[in-house]
């Protein structure tokens, strides 16, 4: 089990200032944790990823050099009070 949080700039009510980049950023980590696409994982942008508060990324990072072959069977995201949570399920096919 892999626990990272995503950007916790989402709007108004996040403890960081609201960026503007922080959807995309977190659309994008939900298609590739729904995908698990490794490769997708290991090459997120690290200064983006600091910039967002987007804390989990070390962590995806490592998951994804845990030798697969993955699949995921769920995928989800919230971000209430304006951090991003993803929560996805891998498993070995």
């Amino acid at each position: 089990m892999i626990l990272g949080d995503g950007s916790t700039r989402h709007g108004a009510r996040s403890p960081g200032s609201d960026d503007e980049r922080s959807g995309p950023f977190d659309e994008h980590v939900h298609s590739l944790l729904a995908a698990a696409d490794v490769d997708g994982l290991l090459s997120l942008d690290v200064e983006l990823a600091a910039e967002l508060g987007a804390q989990g990324r070390a962590a995806w990072q490592v998951l994804a050099g845990v030798p697969g072959p993955w699949r995921c069977s769920s995928a989800e995201f919230f971000a209430p009070f304006g951090v991003g949570y993803h929560v996805a399920v891998w498993e070995r096919p």
